[in-house]
């Protein structure tokens, strides 16, 4: 249940954050379909179809504050199942798009179950790693959690989702690092990144395997631990080859063209390059509300949703850039105060995972639209354009809140 006295222990600086990042969110949609029109379509359909989302993900919010998150440790055992069976139905009969099978459709209603598997394996490893914080120092303790992430992690990489199947491994790491996991578990994660990027060029790989043997011989890891290190990043050099033949063509070709955007400007290399035009065109103040030449000309394709950081940044500048960005840092700051008020690891863990999924969209979405990141169509929390994305950013902010008005007992 709750009350007036559970409301007043919400965060209100987290409400303040979440309301104007929607108003802007819907300023910027509106912007950058508004010349749609002039085309021949119609802006008010993605407003109007925005709307709608918006008093659905409401609903969701108000839903979630109230109910008691601990209930969700005893989902569990049914939402990981019921999300493993919708992630295998995508990928047998889902709906595709723009190359990719991502959709469900249920009559009118059209979803991305890949979007909600986000939030129900941070419910799953924070019901899994509640008792373990501390505790996870070994492979062995934490091949279950590898177990837990995999199955879904390679049903989202076929559809391909490979922006979606990032965003499951950097909750995962956070969510570990927050179980303070063993520094040398943290170093494989560390290496076996390292090991794929440098992976592209060989004679850079084969140095960077010597000094990583050398390194770990110095600070002596423990035998078992270094030899599980030492084969994981040989092991992903090897197969290096073999991953990169499972990838679809535009995204290789995304990843070529963000090592060398020139490469294909009219083609894959145009989404970056004309982002980068944009951003650089609103200067310190921007262009002014509907004056953005990039954006309402449409050079941007799906500016309204994965590109949307462009349109902040031409029409209102260096300014509003900073200023959605620093209402994304209190966000997170106050999701991670709430973390570490409450006694509940269970919630803590909540808070960690969202908290990590968050800092990964938004460090990935505005470092893909400056061209420092390649394109993996990730959307930007509460500003993109997208009823799935919407209602899953609420429902967080939900659970967050319900954490926060429990962190401390009624006294009556």
């Amino acid at each position: 249940m709750i009350n007036l006295r559970m409301l007043k222990n919400s965060d209100f600086s987290l409400w303040v954050c979440t309301f104007l990042l929607i108003l802007i969110g819907f300023f910027m949609i509106f912007s950058a379909t508004y010349s749609i029109e002039l085309k021949g379509g119609s802006f008010l359909k993605f407003i109007n179809k925005h709307f709608i989302s918006l008093l659905i993900a409401s609903a969701f919010l108000l839903f979630f504050a109230y109910l008691d998150y601990k209930r969700l440790e005893k989902l569990t055992f049914i939402l990981y199942p019921l999300m493993l069976m919708a992630l295998l139905f995508v990928d047998l009969r889902g709906s595709a798009a723009l190359g990719a099978q991502r959709w469900l459709a249920i009559g009118p209603v059209t979803f991305q179950p890949s979007e909600f598997s986000k939030l129900i394996m941070i419910i799953t490893l924070a019901a899994f790693l509640k008792g373990r914080i501390g505790w996870v120092n070994n492979f062995r303790q934490v091949l279950p959690v590898f177990a837990l992430v995999g199955i879904p992690f390679l049903l989202i990489f076929m559809q391909p989702d490979l922006g979606t199947s990032l965003v499951i491994g950097a909750i995962t790491l956070g969510m570990l690092l927050y179980s303070r996991i063993s520094w040398e578990l943290l170093v494989v994660f560390l290496t076996l990144l390292l090991s794929i990027i440098l992976r592209q060029f060989l004679p850079v790989w084969v140095i960077y395997i010597i000094l990583l043997f050398m390194v770990l011989s110095f600070v002596r890891m423990r035998w078992f631990n270094f030899v599980i290190t030492m084969l994981v990043n040989i092991g992903s050099g090897v197969a290096f080859p073999f991953i990169w033949e499972l990838l679809k063509d535009y995204q290789k070709q995304r990843i070529l063209t963000f090592l060398n955007p020139g490469l294909d400007p009219l083609g894959a290399g145009y989404h970056t390059l004309q982002a980068k035009i944009a951003v650089g065109a609103g200067m310190v103040l921007g262009r002014g509300f509907l004056r953005g030449t990039q954006t309402q000309l449409q050079f941007i394709p799906v500016q309204h949703a994965d590109f949307i950081f462009s349109v902040v940044a031409e029409e209102f500048g260096l300014f509003g850039s900073l200023l959605v960005l620093g209402l994304f840092l209190v966000m997170l700051w106050r999701i991670i105060f709430i973390a570490c008020s409450v006694k509940d690891p269970f919630g803590q863990l909540i808070c960690a995972g969202i908290a990590s999924m968050y800092l990964f969209h938004i460090f990935v979405n505005i470092g893909m639209t400056l061209g420092i990141l390649p394109i993996v169509g990730i959307p930007l929390p509460l500003l993109s354009f997208g009823g799935s994305a919407l209602v899953l950013n609420l429902t967080c902010i939900g659970i967050v809140q319900s954490i926060a008005m429990r962190r401390e007992k009624l006294i009556f």
